[in-house]
């Protein structure tokens, strides 16, 4: 372990360049990313604008970074709880639910990428691209799940593909529809709700260890 401790040189360069990302994703996220200057986020972060570009060549890298970092932390997030150990109707509920800390800890980075990759004028394609192979992964993940579900009869015989894209789609767009004024008690009960949705369209029924 002590051959990849940082030194405190090291340290304090990547703490300088949190500094930086955290204020440029609340400036993005306020006025968006074409209204934002490079000076503007030297003066947020109590940088110059030397510093900056130290860290980063253009405004652009440093969004797809921002991006980058975002989307890496959703995967650490969300992935290790649908490869658990745990029970197959566990293990979706987990995946479901985690989604109220990653709305929780990352609403300005959620806000963000929607007012970028929701339209037709793209910063850079790369995040959104990164963003997709995620959501794939996820996608057959959960058809893994689902189908070994299926043969342990805990879910009925789904179409695990479809099952998997619907509930990873009503997922998103309760994101999308809850992110521009985020509420926690609210969001907590709107992913119960999908939650139990999704669960009573796939639960096999007659499993006994699906009665009340």
């Amino acid at each position: 372990m002590d051959n990849i401790k940082l030194s405190r040189r090291e340290r304090e360069k990547s703490k300088h360049k949190q500094e930086i990302l955290d204020s440029a994703i609340r400036l993005f996220s306020e006025k968006g990313f074409y209204n934002v200057s490079m000076q503007e986020i030297a003066e947020k972060s109590e940088f110059g604008v030397g510093t900056l570009y130290n860290f980063f060549e253009s405004k652009e890298q440093l969004f797809v970074e921002l991006m980058e970092v975002g989307i890496e932390k959703f995967g650490q997030l969300l992935i290790p709880l649908l490869d658990s150990e745990e029970a197959e109707e566990k293990k979706i509920s987990d995946f479901i639910q985690a989604h109220i800390e990653l709305m929780e800890s990352n609403i300005e980075l959620i806000k963000l990428y929607i007012s970028q990759y929701g339209t037709f004028t793209l910063v850079n394609p790369m995040p959104q691209k990164l963003s997709n192979d995620l959501n794939i992964s996820i996608q057959r993940k959960l058809e893994v799940i689902l189908n070994t579900g299926i043969q342990k009869q805990i879910f009925r015989r789904v179409h695990a593909e479809i099952a998997a894209l619907s509930l990873c789609a009503t997922l998103k767009a309760f994101i999308l529809e809850s992110s521009e004024n985020f509420d926690k008690e609210k969001a907590k009960d709107g992913f119960s709700k999908i939650e139990n949705y999704f669960m009573n369209s796939v639960l096999n029924k007659n499993n006994d260890n699906n009665k009340a």
